[in-house]
């Protein structure tokens, strides 16, 4: 409908409108706000198609001032980007963390939570296993002398939700001391967190399905989660442009060749000290994980209860944990072999005892060795 009409002066336009033109804009306004009020505040978008229709009565053209009952009774949030922000540029530049749990299952070694920190420019992600929430400001300086150390760069900014295993007294001094500038998302905004808690997410999802695959107990989520966090370090990333985050990090190219199934059957060689000469020169046990700092694969005997550390074994990849419980697994079954002489990202190699149960009261998990991050089960 057209309201009036003017011509071109200079930059201006010079539109003259007669009174009886203004009349109908207002009464247009007042019509609109009334089946506004009728309709019971319907939205502007949904007002329009309806007159289009003939729907609305004496309504030719929606028009609809400030509202503020609507404004009152459907206010929303604020929506987030639908892409997240680039990588930051520098290593340790800016760092994202979270803390998981607590799970309703405690691991093999009594840790109940989880938590992560994320590097965001090269996306590669640490685990570290508590059995308190109170644990993570001690982890938290383990791991930033660590990372600091590797790479000769300072920890500029650290982000994480409202969480009182963030906001203690301890943990906001040390930060003001060190320069690290802390960044806490508003409370009941976990979006503003987004990379840990989609991370979180990811770790969760992968564990679970590594650990129901091989049918394994509950108790075994945190040796799933660690496993998971260190293949993920492994994988295309899509912030970085599908680029590797182990590689990024530590800008040597990563192997694949010494990964296997996660529950796979395992038999680990027994050292002949620790046998007599008619024994059998093998232990059968499940494979739970690979060492990352520590050389060797990570396996779970389950006839003495116990976690061992080895390079010398033989995987049946085509046999899992719950195989042998059901029966299944078996000598008629003849084992993917592999050569004992396995390298881990090309390290130099060490003799390992064979048989020698971990002894750190983290036994289910080798806290943050994965360089590694579940819905509670």
């Amino acid at each position: 409908m057209v309201i009036s009409r003017g011509r071109k002066r200079g930059t201006l336009y010079m539109v003259e409108v007669t009174d009886s033109e203004i009349n109908v804009v207002e009464e247009d306004q007042k019509t609109s706000t009334l089946w506004h009020q009728r309709i019971g505040h319907m939205s502007e978008k949904e007002m329009k198609m309806l007159a289009s229709k003939g729907s609305i009565p004496d309504l030719k053209k929606v028009t609809i001032d400030f509202c503020e009952p609507c404004v009152m009774g459907k206010q929303k949030k604020v929506s987030f980007l639908k892409s997240g922000n680039p990588p930051k540029s520098g290593k340790l530049e800016l760092i994202h963390s979270d803390v998981h749990g607590p799970t309703s299952v405690s691991s093999v070694g009594g840790a109940r939570y989880y938590v992560t920190f994320i590097n965001d420019c090269t996306r590669k992600v640490w685990v570290y296993f508590l059995k308190q929430k109170s644990e993570v400001f001690s982890e938290f300086k383990k791991w930033r002398a660590i990372v600091e150390n590797e790479t000769n760069l300072k920890i500029k900014c650290f982000r994480s939700d409202n969480g009182g295993e963030y906001s203690s007294n301890e943990f906001v001094d040390y930060c003001a001391e060190n320069g690290i500038r802390m960044m806490k998302t508003v409370t009941e905004n976990p979006q503003q967190n987004g990379v840990a808690e989609r991370m979180n997410r990811t770790l969760c999802e992968r564990a679970k399905s590594m650990r129901l695959n091989a049918g394994l107990p509950k108790m075994f989520w945190a040796d799933a989660v660690n496993t998971a966090a260190y293949l993920i370090n492994r994988d295309p990333s899509v912030p970085l442009g599908f680029k590797i985050p182990e590689e990024v990090w530590t800008g040597r190219p990563a192997t694949l060749k010494h990964l296997r199934v996660f529950g796979c059957v395992s038999y680990v060689k027994i050292k002949d000290s620790e046998r007599d000469k008619l024994e059998s020169k093998a232990r059968k046990c499940t494979f739970i994980g690979y060492g990352g700092d520590e050389m060797g694969y990570r396996f779970w005997d389950n006839e003495n209860k116990s976690i061992i550390r080895s390079r010398d074994v033989i995987f049946n990849e085509q046999a899992l944990y719950k195989d042998t419980l059901a029966g299944g697994s078996s000598s008629e079954e003849e084992p993917m072999k592999t050569n004992g002489q396995v390298e881990f990202e090309a390290r130099e190699e060490e003799e390992e005892d064979v048989l020698k149960p971990v002894s750190s009261p983290e036994l289910g998990e080798s806290s943050g060795s994965s360089g590694s991050s579940s819905d509670d089960e």
